[in-house]
């Protein structure tokens, strides 16, 4: 069974360095209870209808939850992500293409004083 997109974009986003610094989950952000450790969670959130031999467009939400007080660090690793997403439109056969959906939308702080930004993702793939 071939992995689904959400998954598909967590291992390119390893692969590309994106997440250095950053503990990667998926589905659903778990806080480790220390305040210095930063998450990237990868979870799908919908797209087009997916038919056989067919393309289809993909949505992943992509959610950066920094460090405690460290937002400068924060802001600087979804620059990084924008960026590489716009140089790399194709980045290779299990992904298709992709596309940022939104920009950079405003950014929201938990309870403790993380900073988090929730990037979406369109992704157009098709066999």
């Amino acid at each position: 069974m071939t992995p689904p997109m959400h998954v598909r974009l967590h291992n390119y986003f390893i692969s590309a360095g994106l997440t250095f610094g950053f503990s990667t989950q998926l589905l659903a952000w778990r806080d480790s209870g220390n305040l210095s450790d930063a998450f990237i969670v990868f979870r799908p959130n919908g797209g087009s209808n997916i038919r056989n031999e067919l393309g289809a467009e993909y949505y992943v939400l992509v959610d950066i939850v920094g460090a405690k007080d460290d937002n400068e660090a924060t802001d600087k690793a979804v620059q990084e992500i924008i960026e590489h997403i716009h140089a790399n439109p194709l980045p290779g056969d299990c992904i298709g293409y992709i596309e940022n959906v939104g920009g950079i939308p405003a950014p929201v702080l938990t309870t403790e004083g993380r900073l988090v930004y929730r990037l979406q993702f369109a992704i157009k793939y098709g066999e």
